[in-house]
């Protein structure tokens, strides 16, 4: 291989097996998830590779050739050149890649020739727009990608599913059940640095698109009595809805403030400093859902008891009145209720933070996830047919993975 300039690029004698990391576009600041993946592999080395790239990427990929410019990603789209696909076919096709291990449907279908051509088993995490919102949508695109998903399913060797929530929708969508493992990425595990006592205020950290549902958490914030009323709000985060959430939060007179994108140091910086993360995902009117969320085991890890919805994976990121308070989605009353009652009461607020801290760092730990994941990826590199998709175990219960066989999230600490 040659132009590393990621992950694989200060190791070139390093005799790991390769399994190519396939992202279409490297990497989005919200995709932090895949960024600990590919970083924090360890019997294993990822090579990037995609069709471009952010002009400051969370991962410098080894070989994405379009830059984030306007003309760029017009060039991107066409047809790929037949010296460009002949690098990647070079990629692919050394002896030390063994894998193949695409992040998201539609990136699948970038990289199903590519490996097939190769004769490389490949691996596909799917992780909620690409298989609740993206197939039903009536654009060109999402008709193509819709067509291909038959293929997608035929072809790949295992479909990783973050949570069980996602293991039935995708068995729904057409998947071999046989194919379908559950793992969830993982994330950073390090002791909370403030007590109860410390924190103060509600935070909600992720992307200010409908889905997330800020407008209900300024709503539910409008509607407690005073002075709970007046309680900090931070949103930390990024999107469309910004004006529109501006607007309405002094429309409401709340004490919000809107901290735009932040990295990854500040947020941990801004958990810290809290006492309640508020994140009441909802199904969009796209059909997006949440998968999983990570960030409410971000939020885990932080000490923070979780207020939101009892919205698709959710229910797995957080155990209901252990580690925080689920609502039935949509009711803004009872989100505000719950809401109401541990602003009002630190105490049982820090009880379920710190039962949130134990639960993450057992099922969600970024180092026992990756093991995991290199566990998976000993397994397909065993496996004789690229496409014949044997029967992992599952990465959280040591069982066999299907629909049938889903995954009991831990209820207690």
């Amino acid at each position: 291989m040659t132009g590393l300039t990621g992950p694989a690029a200060d190791d070139r004698a390093d005799d790991r097996p390769a399994v190519i990391a396939w992202r279409d576009y490297w990497l989005a600041p919200s995709e932090t998830f895949i960024r600990d993946q590919v970083t924090g592999l360890t019997r294993w080395r990822a090579v990037c590779v995609g069709r471009r790239h952010y002009a400051d990427p969370l991962v410098a990929p080894d070989y994405a050739p379009h830059s984030d410019a306007l003309v760029a990603r017009v060039a991107s789209r066409a047809p790929t050149r037949r010296r460009t696909r002949l690098h990647y076919e070079r990629i692919f096709a050394d002896p030390a890649v063994k894998l193949v291990h695409a992040h998201f449907g539609p990136d699948a279908l970038s990289a199903l020739p590519y490996a097939a051509r190769a004769g490389k088993p490949l691996l596909v995490s799917l992780y909620a727009m690409d298989v609740t919102s993206l197939p039903f949508r009536r654009s060109l695109s999402a008709r193509r990608y819709r067509a291909g998903l038959p293929e997608l399913f035929r072809r790949a060797h295992t479909l990783i599913s973050p949570s069980n929530y996602l293991t039935g929708q995708l068995a729904e969508l057409g998947a071999p059940a046989g194919k379908i493992i559950t793992h969830s990425p993982g994330t950073l595990v390090r002791p909370p640095r403030a007590t109860a006592a410390e924190r103060s205020g509600v935070i909600f950290v992720g992307r200010l698109v409908p889905k997330k549902g800020v407008a209900d958490l300024l709503e539910a914030m409008a509607m407690l009595p005073d002075p709970l009323r007046s309680v900090r709000v931070t949103i930390a985060g990024y999107g469309p809805l910004l004006p529109e959430l501006r607007a309405m939060a002094d429309r409401l007179a709340l004490n919000a403030h809107f901290l735009g994108r932040q990295s990854s140091t500040t947020i941990a910086g801004l958990l810290d400093e809290h006492a309640i993360f508020c994140g009441p995902s909802r199904r969009a009117p796209d059909g997006d859902v949440e998968s999983l969320g990570m960030v409410f085991i971000e939020a885990a890890l932080a000490g923070l008891p979780v207020v939101s919805y009892r919205h698709g994976g959710v229910p797995e990121a957080v155990a209901d009145r252990i580690t925080g308070l689920l609502s039935p989605e949509g009711d803004r009353a009872q989100l505000s209720s719950d809401l109401g009652a541990l602003l009002a009461d630190p105490a049982r607020a820090g009880v379920m933070g710190a039962a949130g801290y134990r639960r993450a760092a057992a099922l969600f730990d970024l180092g026992t996830q990756n093991a995991r994941l290199e566990e998976i990826y000993d397994q397909v590199a065993e496996s004789a047919d690229p496409g014949c998709g044997p029967a992992l175990r599952s990465s959280r219960s040591g069982a066999a993975a299907s629909p049938a066989m889903m995954v009991s999230p831990l209820e207690s600490t």
